[in-house]
């Protein structure tokens, strides 16, 4: 399905234009600037945790490709979304990115080498970014929302509000009143990522932590108020997914408010305005 905003790019005005990079992961372009979330660019999962976790998709370049980040967002701790086999080389072939995590994440990557000084804790109150893009840490719940004893969030999603459109990138999340109020807050979306590889008792049972479901997110997408919906985490282990299948079909009988975009290549969502 082509993105209803989908148009050619004039490099002389600001747009944002969103790539998927497997599993929840995706960069945002930006004119003068360049923001990766959770990039997951190896085969760490099958490597250091499941050898039966094989990735379905393929890994779309390596890490040391990655020159341009110019900031690095990580929403929790687990190794598909803060990746111990793409972070480091990240980190390495772009030495002008930071990085924006929950305090745990902080811990690892200052472990595994990076500057503290390329290190901030994700915010609610805000972060900007550039002129014109500010970047809030909202509460994630997986599966329930957690904090320490400073308030600081264990896991988070992040909503880029950039030339006054709001992308909201999920993570991994179940839903919860405070996140939709807190999103409320904000105003509506324009664009929301949002995994949909649902919570069940047999991922639980062989531990793996679920989502939403197909139907709560599309539930979830409405109360939201969001313009258009991009599932992810659905198509990268076979024990933790959904069928593209599923997701049209639940999406065409349901007849939501927003557009869903199965998106495959690089999709400008906006110009600036």
């Amino acid at each position: 399905m082509k993105n209803a905003n989908f148009c050619e790019t004039d490099e002389s005005i600001g747009f944002a234009t969103l790539s998927l990079l497997g599993q929840s992961g995706c960069s945002l372009q930006f004119k003068g600037i360049t923001i990766y979330i959770d990039p997951f660019l190896s085969n760490s999962v099958q490597e250091l945790d499941s050898p039966d976790l094989v990735r379905l998709v393929p890994i779309p370049f390596l890490p040391e490709s990655v020159i341009d980040a110019d900031w690095v967002l990580i929403t929790h701790d687990h190794i598909d979304h803060c990746d111990p086999l793409s972070l480091p080389k990240i980190a390495q072939a772009s030495p002008q990115a930071k990085f924006i995590a929950p305090s745990s994440v902080i811990s690892i990557l200052l472990g595994w080498g990076i500057a503290p000084n390329r290190l901030f804790h994700a915010r609610e109150q805000g972060h900007i970014l550039i002129e014109g893009i500010e970047l809030f840490a909202i509460p994630s719940a997986h599966p329930k929302i957690t904090r320490d004893s400073e308030g600081k969030l264990a896991s988070v999603g992040y909503l880029v509000r950039a030339f006054g459109e709001n992308i909201y990138i999920a993570g991994d999340t179940c839903v919860d009143d405070e996140i939709i109020k807190t999103l409320h807050l904000h105003g509506p979306i324009h664009t929301a990522l949002l995994p949909v590889n649902e919570h069940n008792y047999f991922r639980e049972k062989r531990g793996i932590l679920g989502n939403m479901s197909i139907r709560e997110a599309f539930l979830f997408a409405d109360v939201i108020n969001t313009k258009q919906v991009i599932p992810v985490h659905w198509d990268m282990f076979e024990a933790n997914g959904a069928y593209i299948e599923e997701i049209l079909l639940i999406y065409n009988k349901t007849r939501p408010s927003f557009q869903l975009q199965i998106a495959q290549d690089s999709l400008v969502l906006f110009h600036e305005s």
